[in-house]
């Protein structure tokens, strides 16, 4: 995805902050339609637009940096407290009328509306357009793009929406984020989360449909079947792009959020059995060049300069004055991985390969740009098969049918024993037991991969380790505020 991704792209750059914006900002939107026909005249032209809206994702506001292990792993709480002069200082104390915290979580709003815009301006085209294109590049780019913009609402769904629904499901008639599937002047007008998980669900099951042609789905082609639409290897590499795969991994989160834990175990367990991913084998696999298992990557974004973003984030080195520096305290580290036990904590490969103990506390080594191969250089994993393992495993525990509890053990069992943890759950494990080790393995497997957050406001965690008794975790925390600006417009939060 490399040469793609550096491709001098058409500039499908948006002004405002979301579809309830400037007039400034609609009249540059008719000029970019204009250029936006010139543009989607052939294929090049078409696949120039979808590797741009990978590279917006790519923005430091977004898939870069604060989506995953900054601003969300901030608000988890994982990382050592800062002090009053870091940049997220107030994001970690949920402080999110301060100036920066205003600024930091406005920017990533605008910089995820925008790579839908872009989105949906390649979408209306492609419909437009559709004779340009083989019937196999159309399939790949319109799946792709259907998929991407569920993937970027979902997210911010779980960000600046409700969590929790399973325990609130009268929640699901009051309005959340707009949900934008057209280009134009017009402004979105927000829906309840029940009508907006429902235009979310019709996405992704048409991305679904049309991704049947993806070369990791599609095994029953005749040999030379993407030979022409692939001679320059466009669609190589697919999981650094919204393949099958990803995008029905993508649909069992979306259904466990909304406490539709059938649904989802069968999503989660397509992926598990069909998947071109499956688990490590710790003992014979190169964990020391590859922290983040990529044979159980899903979906993963290719960032070029990753290691500048990271630059000296990941250290508990110094003397205090690497104020932004993200690490973990002893203690935190500890009761995570539950190093007291030898079969568990210093046995999984989790504790004993990743984590470094430093001067100031515990750095995460996962993301070193500096140890990874080849493959695994630049690479932010969003979606890997572990989360399936999960997924699946709550689902099961849910259930009343004790037979249906052993199977959710087991699936656990699978994820540690790949880990090098030598201790199984036992087959007598209550459903309250089951689901404390899911916790546990959320927040071991998640480290710097922005997930542990949505899983506590998920759950309705209301005690998180380390974080003070007096501060009461409810949506005044986990709901993050809309901007001002759509707030002007008319929108609700």
């Amino acid at each position: 995805m490399n040469k793609y991704i550096k491709i001098v792209i058409i500039s499908l750059t948006f002004i405002g902050l979301t579809c309830s914006c400037s007039d400034s900002w609609l009249d540059e939107q008719s000029n970019m339609q204009l250029s936006a026909e010139e543009q989607f005249t052939s294929t090049d032209g078409f696949k120039d637009a979808l590797m741009g809206v990978y590279l917006g994702m790519t923005s430091e506001e977004l898939y870069s940096k604060d989506m995953n292990w900054n601003l969300v792993d901030i608000l988890s709480q994982q990382y050592s407290t800062f002090s009053f002069s870091a940049d997220y200082a107030a994001v970690q104390q949920f402080n999110y009328i301060s100036e920066k915290s205003v600024a930091q979580i406005e920017a990533l709003w605008a910089k995820a509306y925008n790579v839908i815009a872009n989105i949906n301006l390649a979408l209306e085209m492609i419909d437009t357009k559709e004779n340009v294109l083989t019937d196999i590049d159309y399939s790949l780019i319109k799946g792709e793009l259907l998929g991407l913009r569920s993937f970027v609402h979902f997210d911010l769904i779980r960000l600046f929406g409700h969590g929790n629904l399973e325990e609130r499901q009268e929640l699901l008639q009051n309005n959340t984020i707009p949900y934008v599937n057209t280009y134009g002047k017009d402004l979105t007008a927000q829906l309840s989360y029940e009508n907006t998980f429902e235009l979310l669900e019709n996405d992704i099951e048409e991305g679904l449909k049309l991704l049947e042609e993806d070369p990791i789905y599609a095994l029953d082609k005749p040999s030379g079947y993407y030979d022409e639409v692939n001679r320059e290897g466009f669609y190589d590499s697919r999981e650094q792009r919204m393949n099958y795969y990803a995008l029905k991994a993508l649909q069992a989160r979306v259904f466990q959020w909304q406490g539709k834990y059938v649904e989802a175990a069968t999503a989660a367990e397509d992926v598990i059995n069909n998947s071109f991913a499956y688990l490590i084998d710790s003992e014979n696999y190169p964990v020391s060049s590859d922290k983040i298992f990529y044979q159980e990557v899903l979906f993963s974004l290719d960032i070029d300069g990753f290691e500048d973003i990271i630059g000296n984030l990941f250290s508990a080195e110094g003397d205090g004055t690497n104020y932004n520096a993200l690490f973990y305290t002893t203690n935190f580290t500890e009761d995570t991985f539950e190093t007291s036990n030898v079969n568990i904590g210093l046995a999984d490969v989790r504790f004993n390969t990743f984590m470094e103990t430093q001067s100031r506390g515990v750095a995460i080594t996962k993301l070193d740009q500096n140890t990874a191969s080849n493959n695994t250089n630049n690479q932010m994993p969003l979606i890997k098969l572990s989360e399936m393992y999960y997924i699946a495993s709550e689902a099961y525990a849910k259930r009343t049918d004790v037979n249906q509890l052993n199977i959710a053990i087991d699936y656990l069992n699978l994820v540690r024993s790949s880990r090098g943890i030598v201790e199984d759950i036992p087959t007598n494990a209550s459903k309250e037991d089951v689901l404390l080790e899911i916790t546990k393995e959320y927040k071991k497997e998640f480290l710097s991969e922005g997930q542990l957050f949505f899983y506590y406001k998920r759950t309705g965690a209301t005690e998180i380790f380390g974080l003070s008794d007096s501060i009461l975790l409810d949506d005044e925390v986990y709901v993050l505020p809309y901007p001002d600006i759509e707030l002007q417009f008319g929108n609700s939060q």
